[in-house]
């Protein structure tokens, strides 16, 4: 009998070590929603891309970069308006995601730039675009090109005239 408890403990000791996960202290957690481009014609080699970020742990989080095999070079930006005149921004050391929170990229603020384009993208494409964080490993997005953003709720309060 004292055997048996012995190995039933170690048994239990061992599940408990082997159902953590191995990954925590290494992933960010994050999740991604909503991630769509807008379509590129032939010749213009770039556009933008949005997406809504959650950070569901208790730290806060960096996206740091973002990459695809379609584009040259994808860039993290926002849109600026400074005297009457909007203009975009790189965010050069990245999008901090508060803990518990998120982070909109919609059009008229935090965006994605896919510049350097290898072909058009039409309505209906699938891209992959690869998110680096400052911690844990990358994180692979599907993005959905679109004609026009995705139709979203209402925020609370908020009325149509």
């Amino acid at each position: 009998m004292n055997t048996s408890f012995r190995v039933l403990a170690l048994a239990a000791v061992a599940a408990g070590l082997l159902a953590a996960p191995a990954h925590a202290d290494k992933s960010p957690g994050v999740g991604i929603s909503g991630a769509w481009l807008r379509p590129a014609a032939a010749g213009m080699g770039m556009t933008s891309g949005y997406l809504v970020i959650r950070n569901p742990t208790a730290k806060p989080v960096r996206l740091r970069a973002a990459a695809s095999s379609v584009a040259r070079s994808v860039t993290l930006h926002r849109s600026v308006v400074s005297g009457g005149v909007a203009h975009m921004e790189a965010l050069t050391d990245g999008l901090i995601i508060p803990p518990g929170g998120s982070a909109s990229f919609q059009p008229g603020g935090n965006h994605l730039m896919l510049e350097g384009l290898s072909h058009p993208l039409k309505v209906g494409d699938k891209v992959t675009v690869r998110l680096t964080f400052d911690a844990g490993p990358p994180l692979d997005a599907t993005f959905e090109v679109r004609g026009a953003a995705p139709e979203a709720p209402m925020p609370a309060g908020m009325k149509m005239r």
